[in-house]
């Protein structure tokens, strides 16, 4: 292999045209040989913090986990409410179902010589 640096050649589209064949040997060796050591372990935590944080797929996967707990948390608050306001309802009807039935009963007993008088009235039966 040479170190000589060049542009590589590129046709009328400026996709590269590839002049040189590479040898599986020359590929096993190019795998063998160390990457740049910038891997998590030699990252510092506020490094790799940091490169998360900034990370556009990072901050999608949050505000899907986000949405998704908010969703959930919903949920089991209004099923909560929705027994516990059922719950009291019912109670409150059981507990004033007698004094609310007499207080109806006396309304209606009020009215009802009005309301008789005023549908005999209306269908023209005289009094």
């Amino acid at each position: 292999m040479s170190d000589h640096k060049s542009p590589l050649p590129v046709d009328s589209d400026g996709i590269p045209i590839l002049t040189r064949l590479v040898s599986r040997q020359e590929m096993l060796r190019a795998n063998d040989e160390p990457a740049p050591d910038n891997s998590p372990s030699n990252l510092s935590t506020a490094e790799i913090a940091d490169d998360l944080l900034s990370s556009e797929l990072f901050r999608k996967q949050l505000d899907e986990i986000a949405s998704e707990l908010s969703r959930g948390l919903r949920l089991q608050i209004e099923q909560a409410l929705g027994i516990a306001i059922e719950d009291v309802i019912s109670k409150a009807l059981e507990h004033n179902h007698a004094r609310s039935f007499e207080l109806i009963r006396e309304q209606l007993e009020d009215a009802l010589p009005g309301m008789l008088a005023k549908a005999i009235q209306d269908r023209g039966i005289p009094a």
